[in-house]
């Protein structure tokens, strides 16, 4: 899978999601604090996906985005964790070998 098509299958969970919460009721948006975590994971996306190939924004996407949504979120905030740990899994299989010391963690641990 190349990356821009991680980043596609990321935007397509969470656009909806972040829909579905915008169209909640008032009370439900307050309590429901996914959405904080999915526009701060999303928020650039116009960037990463304007190239195809692995560039410095992609490391730092992976080195801080990420990053705080894995250690700061959990599946009881949000009902896509889980994917999107597995989003990012597949984004550490493909870093290219050139840019690999660049990350400052090795990804996600999926159990």
């Amino acid at each position: 899978m190349k990356k821009n098509e991680i980043y596609i299958d990321i935007l397509q969970v969470t656009l909806p999601h972040l829909r579905m919460v915008a169209q909640s009721s008032f009370l439900r948006k307050i309590r429901d604090r996914s959405a904080i975590y999915e526009t701060q994971l999303i928020h650039g996306f116009y960037i990463l996906l304007s190239h195809e190939e692995f560039k410095n924004d992609d490391i730092y996407f992976l080195n801080h985005h990420c990053r705080y949504y894995y250690e700061n979120c959990n599946s009881k905030i949000s009902m896509l964790y889980n994917d999107h740990l597995k989003s990012f899994s597949d984004l550490f299989s493909i870093v290219p070998e050139n840019f690999k010391d660049k990350l400052e963690w090795e990804g996600p641990k999926i159990v």
